[in-house]
């Protein structure tokens, strides 16, 4: 008898599991720097919490007038439908996306300083309908203008309270991460994901506005 009630005191003062005080404020804090997978890792019941804690907007993706690419003999590219100038070629640096408008903010290529990192919209004009040799010299699904090199993710500025639901060549996709997380466009398969605003993964792109 002295045994069992010394196993059942032992258990009686096991410390709670911090997933016990997970509550709903708790939950939708989470969601703005972790995935599904890790929330209900760390607080186990907290599935139904989750779906409260959506933050989908009704928005749907802008679609852009078909560009009219021309490449400016000097490492850029003038789309003269949408007003834009790209930078050729993109850019490798694997930033958060905070250090990535940064990067742009500070970039001074072909005579400009103001360049950017395009929106979803902007950057999806970039894309080809075939998977085609580009100017990097490898296949990608990107205008063979551009120079796409070894085919990365690319970070856009459109997040997802901006923009929750898309639908690519393969699958229609939800963010649910709000402000915390963005798209990005992968040219080598051609699809659209989206990453925490915090990963360092992605790389960049840069667009000016001639309007």
């Amino acid at each position: 008898m002295r045994i069992v009630l010394l196993t059942l005191l032992a258990l009686l003062i096991q410390p709670i599991p911090s997933f016990a005080k997970c509550e709903q404020a708790d939950i939708c804090k989470m969601m703005n720097k972790m995935d599904h997978f890790a929330i209900l890792n760390a607080c186990p019941d907290s599935g139904p919490m989750l779906k409260d804690c959506r933050q989908v907007s009704e928005n749907v993706l802008e679609i852009l007038a078909e560009p009219n690419f021309a490449d400016n003999g000097d490492g850029t590219v003038t789309d003269s439908v949408n007003k834009l100038r790209w930078i050729k070629k993109g850019v490798t640096n694997k930033l958060k996306l905070k250090d990535a408008k940064a990067f742009a903010q500070a970039e001074t290529f072909a005579g400009s300083s103001d360049w950017r990192l395009p929106t979803l919209p902007e950057l999806k004009t970039l894309i080809y309908d075939k998977r085609i040799i580009n100017a990097s010299g490898k296949k990608a699904w990107i205008n063979p203008i551009f120079d796409d090199g070894s085919g990365h993710y690319y970070w856009t500025t459109t997040t997802c309270d901006q923009l929750s639901v898309i639908e690519d060549r393969y699958q229609k996709k939800i963010c649910q991460q709000g402000e915390g997380a963005a798209w990005l466009v992968h040219f080598n398969i051609n699809a659209v994901f989206w990453f925490q605003i915090t990963e360092e993964r992605p790389n960049s792109w840069l667009v000016q506005s001639l309007e």
